[in-house]
C-alpha cells in the first residue's frame, strides 16, 4: 500500500515543523509529504523550505481556502491512497502502520481512519465514541457514529482512496466550514469506512481555537445542506437514511446550543422555529426551556450534560 500525505498550510508557522516531523517519524514510511501553502504571510512556507528541503514537496499558491489546498495536494499526489494532516495537528509514530493494517484486513474500504485524542491545556484526552469498533473493524453506520459523540473521522485521522476523491471532485471549495464533514458524509454513501481504535492522531485544540472558530460555531454549517441534498437526490443507502436525518437534526440543535451559550437568543429562536430538518424531541424542548435562563447557567447546563454523553 502506497500513501501520500497532504498538509494544507496557512499561517501555522508555530506548528508546521511538528506536523511534518511527525510524518517523517512514522514507523512505516510514506511515499511523499506534500505541503500546499495557501498564501501564508507568516513565513511558514519559507521555514518548511529551509528546514526540510527536498525531503518534502512544497507547492505555493495564492490564498483560496483549505479545500483548494487539499485538492491541489490530491492533484500532485502519486499514491493510490492519500492521508491528510492539518498543519496544527500531529501523528503518533504508528498512524501509517495502523492504516496499512486496515487496508490489509479491509481491502474494499475506501476510507481508512484511526482513533485520535485532543490536546487541551497540556493534556491528551481520548475522543469518545461508543459506535466505532473497540479494536479495529468497519464502522457499520457512519451517520449514527456522528450522533452525540466525538466525530469518528477528522481531517487529520483519515486516509482515502485517490480514485474516490477524484470521483467526488475532491473537497468543495464553496464551503468554508464543515467542508471535511461534507466529504466524509458523501463518501459514507459510496464506500466502507474501516477504523482502527488506536489513538494515533493528536487534534490540537489549543492551536486551533480562535475568535473566528467561535464565530463559525454560531452559524449553521453548510455541510448540513450537503446532507439534505444527498437525501433529496436519493443518494443515501436506505439503511443510512434514519441516522442521517437524526444527524441533521442534531447538527442544527448543536448550532442552537452554541447560540444559546453565546447569549444569541434571537438567532437560537429563529433556528428553533424555522430550520428544515428539525423534529420534536427532548433536545428541542430543552432548548426552548433554556431560552429563559441566563447565559451563564445555560453554559453550565450544557457542560454538565456533555459529561453524560
Amino acid at each position: 500500500m502506497n500513501v501520500s500525505v497532504v498538509i494544507p498550510l496557512f499561517n501555522k508557522i508555530d506548528f508546521i515543523v511538528r506536523a511534518i516531523e511527525s510524518v517523517l517519524a512514522q514507523s512505516k514510511p510514506v511515499i511523499e509529504v506534500i505541503i500546499v501553502d495557501d498564501g501564508s504571510t507568516d513565513g511558514g512556507a519559507d521555514l518548511v523550505e529551509k528546514q526540510f528541503g527536498d525531503s518534502v514537496v512544497l507547492y505555493k499558491q495564492t490564498n483560496n481556502g483549505v479545500s483548494s489546498a487539499r485538492n491541489k495536494g490530491i492533484e500532485l499526489a502519486k499514491s493510490e491512497f492519500i492521508a491528510f494532516l492539518d498543519a496544527d495537528d500531529y501523528w503518533h509514530s504508528g498512524f501509517i502502520s495502523n492504516i496499512i493494517t486496515l487496508n490489509e484486513h479491509y481491502p474494499d474500504a475506501g476510507v481508512l481512519c484511526t482513533g485520535y485524542e485532543f490536546a487541551k491545556n497540556n493534556q491528551l484526552i481520548k475522543a469518545k465514541n461508543s459506535r466505532v469498533p473497540k479494536e479495529f473493524g468497519l464502522i457499520n453506520n457512519y451517520f449514527s457514529a456522528c450522533c452525540n459523540a466525538d466525530l469518528p473521522v477528522t481531517a487529520s485521522s483519515v486516509c482515502i482512496s485517490r480514485a474516490l476523491l477524484e470521483k467526488i471532485n475532491g473537497f468543495p471549495i464553496n464551503i468554508k466550514i464543515g467542508e471535511d464533514q461534507a466529504v466524509w458524509g458523501t463518501l459514507s454513501c459510496m464506500t466502507q469506512f474501516a477504523y482502527h481504535a488506536d489513538s494515533s492522531v493528536v487534534y490540537d485544540l489549543d492551536a486551533t481555537n480562535s475568535a473566528s472558530d467561535v464565530n463559525n460555531k454560531l452559524l449553521l454549517s453548510p455541510h448540513v445542506a450537503t446532507f439534505q441534498k444527498l437525501l433529496a437526490n436519493n443518494e443515501v443507502p436506505e439503511y443510512l437514511v434514519p441516522s442521517l436525518k437524526k444527524l441533521i437534526h442534531l447538527s442544527i440543535m448543536s448550532c442552537i446550543k452554541n447560540n444559546l451559550i453565546a447569549g444569541e437568543r434571537t438567532k437560537a429562536i429563529n433556528l428553533l422555529i424555522n430550520s428544515k430538518g428539525l423534529y420534536w424531541d427532548i433536545y428541542r424542548l430543552i432548548a426552548f426551556g433554556l431560552l429563559i435562563l441566563p447565559k451563564r447557567l445555560t453554559a453550565r447546563f450544557y457542560e454538565y450534560a456533555r459529561n453524560f454523553r
